[in-house]
């Protein structure tokens, strides 16, 4: 019997090797990763009960080492790779891992321009300067435009104030020349009346002197 020992012992260790190695997809199925759906964010809390907090959001394609599952309640428990544990629907994970990021569009690189010679930097040079010197043409044509258009409103003002004082002074003296034809005519009428009241009497004294005789 003490012979047979040593392969009994060997047998059980060998089934109990096949055990674990019929069980380990089992463990592996239990322990699976998932992800945050894509649809919106999931809310990891710290138990089934209405009374139990949430213990943060998770981000779409959070990824999740599922624990342990509670297929009638539709909840699974969950560890974040930060450690944290918690409750998280069923509805709300997925098997798909998410897509990576795409590349950034690598950018267009612009050819830099070949250095230019030194006569096309020295007709550059003149060019500006040539278009330099049209523009401060430009702006002094522009100046004496304005200081002539200054200057003949100034004129026409003048001209202007000069019109209305002498329509004044034409209208002053029509008013002067009125009051004496006025008053040379109111003299003549006076005259006129005196004549016409004197010259009857001088008549009749001039005949009364002459009958005398």
């Amino acid at each position: 019997m003490r012979h047979y020992l040593p392969n009994i012992m060997a047998l059980l260790r060998l089934l109990i090797l096949c055990l674990l190695l019929n069980l380990s997809p089992i463990a592996r199925a239990v322990a699976e990763t998932l992800y945050v759906a894509p649809n919106g964010a999931a809310e990891l809390r710290s138990g089934l009960a209405a009374k139990d907090r949430i213990i943060q959001s998770l981000l779409p394609g959070t990824s999740l080492k599922v624990l342990k599952t509670d297929a009638r309640r539709g909840y699974a428990k969950v560890q974040l790779d930060s450690g944290q544990t918690g409750w998280v629907s069923l509805k709300l994970l997925t098997d798909a891992a998410p897509r990576p990021a795409a590349p950034p569009a690598p950018t267009a690189v612009i050819p830099e321009a070949p250095p230019k010679s030194a006569q096309e930097l020295q007709a550059e040079v003149s060019h500006l300067q040539t278009e330099l010197i049209a523009v401060r043409q430009a702006s002094s044509n522009i100046l004496r435009i304005q200081a002539e258009r200054d200057q003949l409103q100034e004129s026409v003002i003048a001209l202007r104030k000069e019109l209305e004082s002498a329509l004044r002074d034409k209208n002053a003296l029509n008013d002067d020349q009125k009051q004496s034809w006025f008053v040379i005519g109111s003299l003549v009428l006076f005259v006129g009346i005196l004549l016409g009241v004197m010259l009857p009497r001088l008549s009749v004294r001039r005949r009364n002197q002459w009958g005398s005789f």
